[in-house]
């Protein structure tokens, strides 16, 4: 989180990584070297998966999976919605998950198992319980592997107009987005992301005790976050449109059990 303060302050330069508006920054780089060094250090048998400079997908039991800024062109643009994405995997299951909110300044992480997301506000840490409001649980969070507007997109949306009524948000990050349904209510719908979008998300949002359904496409997955009602209703919109999306800058990733 000081790093990406420290690098914003001075001023961002980004550049292009392949599609249209598919941004890289230095904050990221520098973000994701910090992470592997201290990863590494602390754990040297360990995989280590980032977004920006890959890695091992491996044949450890043991895998972290790192998206140092989910949300680059919000944090590149001076918009909220911007996080650091840090999960562990054991056999490809997400088992401890923790995400930095850029904006709000907070840490979230939380342990397989456990029950609990803890936040850390920088003065201490401590139980953070999700508080959800009627109004927070008509919210739909989705989220799409790549930026440009096309038929996937505005196919999904249209499809979504035909259940029942929600409040739809796009917030261009999948963590982010994970986090506040964890938090706050309501349900995710993501099609064709990366593990590292949603890692650590899927660790929280079952914490929060959220069901949670993944598709893996080798290549990108699709996940739903919600309650089972929602998974009902949306897994035919996954279904019908995420075997037809593709983003232009595909790239291989580490797989995740459902």
């Amino acid at each position: 989180m000081r790093l990406a303060e420290g690098m914003a302050a001075g001023g961002l330069d980004a550049t292009q990584k392949g599609a249209p508006f598919d941004l890289l920054t230095p904050a990221d780089e520098a973000i994701e070297r910090h992470l592997r060094g201290e990863i590494r250090g602390r754990f040297p048998d360990h995989g280590f998966l980032g977004e920006e400079a890959g890695g091992a997908t491996g044949p450890n039991a043991w895998q972290w999976v790192v998206d140092p800024i989910d949300g680059t062109l919000n944090y590149a643009t001076g918009l909220a919605g911007a996080a650091c994405s840090i999960a562990l995997l054991r056999d490809g299951e997400p088992v401890v998950g923790a995400i930095a909110d850029f904006s709000a300044r907070r840490v979230y992480r939380s342990l397989a198992g456990s029950g609990v997301i803890l936040c850390d506000d920088g003065a201490g840490e401590a139980d953070r319980r999700p508080a959800w409001s009627p109004a927070g649980s008509a919210r739909i969070f989705i989220e799409w592997g790549w930026e440009g507007l096309d038929p996937v997109m505005t196919g999904t949306i249209e499809a979504l107009s035909h259940g029942r009524s929600r409040v739809l948000r796009i917030v261009g990050g999948a963590a982010y987005a994970m986090l506040n349904v964890a938090l706050h209510g309501g349900c995710f719908l993501g099609i064709d992301l990366r593990l590292w979008d949603v890692a650590a998300g899927i660790v929280l949002a079952r914490e929060a005790g959220l069901e949670v359904r993944v598709w893996d496409e080798e290549t990108s997955i699709h996940v739903i976050a919600g309650s089972a009602d929602d998974l009902r209703e949306l897994a035919p919109i996954v279904e019908r449109f995420g075997s037809s999306a593709g983003s232009p800058y595909r790239r291989s990733l580490g797989r995740v059990k459902t």
